[in-house]
């Protein structure tokens, strides 16, 4: 056990294809704060993989880690799937190499694996698979030995929507009771779904959209995402519009209207307004649906076992969380809670990252620090 009353800091990272998430604690006077959070953009398919080193290094530099500070880090990743690497082993190892660059002067760097426990470079080198996107295995940890046990929360579902994809995890009788581990499986048994707040393809949501009082079948293109949807009915501020656009214009009202109307192959000289509106409604609905569908999959499961999904609470996270709350209230929710509020403190955005940090103070620091 180490002198907790000395001062360490511990950085949590979440390497994503898209974004970076980042949290620095501090841990001080037997007390855990939140010193801060960064989310950094970070398409990898476009900036490609050597961009990666470089944007750790501006975390670091934001985070003040010089040298001689005494810190650890521990990370979680989902962007060895893009296929900037050949394989998910190859992308694996270039996040490990790429973090152990950059942070080659902390105390020790972790990595967080789908078996819900911490291991050092070399293991995660030769076990790539387990390290793969297993950035839902730190939230879980947090669910079953902060969340549960601070709440006395034994049975509920956990809803993180992001700007890409919704992680469903099922806490039962107090502990971690997923049945997939990594992402096809998850995809499978509907732990993972792939829509997000931001990102997704409207193409992929929908197949069709009400198009003057009939039904247009979409183009596959990529001209509209669900962030311009979101945007369009106000669930989203242009702020909260971090992701690229898919024609690189800006992020106002109008030209998310303009992208939307491009989906049934048509523009805004063709829809007006409200019949952009209808659509970008209707998009929002088949979405929710979406997760839905998986929450329900979930509860099918909850209730094969034996136990009554209607006693079972929501517990909802990520810039999504206006999507999860919805699609929990549909799926027979009656208690639905946000970690936002419940924390007091805004770290759902940045949920797996937060987790894993807390993961490493109690098995670095102290058996019962969990705030």
């Amino acid at each position: 056990m180490k002198d907790f009353s000395a001062q360490y800091t511990v950085v949590g990272l979440d390497i994503g294809g898209a974004y970076i998430k980042a949290v620095k604690i501090i841990i001080r006077n037997n007390e855990i704060h939140i010193d801060d959070i960064v989310r950094i953009h970070n398409p990898i398919w476009i900036n490609g993989a050597e961009s990666l080193v470089p944007k750790l290094h501006e975390i670091k530099s934001k985070f003040n880690l010089s040298e001689g500070s005494k810190y650890y880090t521990v990370t979680t990743m989902t962007a060895e799937l893009s296929d900037v690497f050949k394989t998910k082993d190859i992308g694996v190892q270039y996040i490990i190499n790429a973090v152990e660059k950059t942070f080659n002067d902390s105390l020790s760097n972790y990595y967080v694996t789908n078996e819900i426990r911490l291991i050092t470079k070399d293991e995660a080198l030769s076990s790539t698979l387990k390290v793969a996107a297993a950035n839902w295995a730190a939230s879980a940890w947090y669910l079953e030995n902060c969340l549960s046990k601070s709440l006395n929360l034994n049975n509920f579902v956990f809803i993180d929507i992001g700007s890409t994809t919704t992680t469903i995890i099922p806490i039962i009788n107090g502990r971690v009771s997923v049945r997939g581990r990594t992402d096809p499986e998850k995809l499978i048994v509907g732990e993972l779904v792939y829509t997000g707040a931001l990102r997704a393809n409207v193409a992929t949501i929908v197949d069709r959209v009400p198009y003057k009082g009939y039904f247009a079948r979409v183009s596959f293109e990529r001209f509209a995402l669900s962030g311009d949807v979101h945007l369009v009915l106000g669930n989203i501020s242009p702020d909260d519009y971090t992701s690229e656009t898919a024609d690189g214009r800006g992020k106002s009202i109008g030209e998310a209207m303009a992208r939307l109307s491009r989906v049934p192959c048509a523009d805004i000289n063709i829809l007006n307004n409200d019949e952009i509106i209808e659509i970008a409604r209707y998009v929002y609905e088949s979405q929710v649906f979406k997760i839905f569908e998986a929450l329900m999959q979930v509860r099918s499961w909850i209730a094969s076992m034996g136990f009554r999904p209607s006693l079972f609470s929501a517990v909802i996270a990520g810039i999504g969380k206006h999507l999860a709350y919805e699609a929990s209230r549909r799926a027979g929710f009656k208690e639905i809670i946000d970690v936002d509020k419940l924390l007091n403190t805004y770290i759902s955005s940045v949920f797996p990252a937060y987790a894993a940090t807390l993961m490493l103070v109690k098995g670095e620091f102290h058996e019962e620090i969990c705030p």
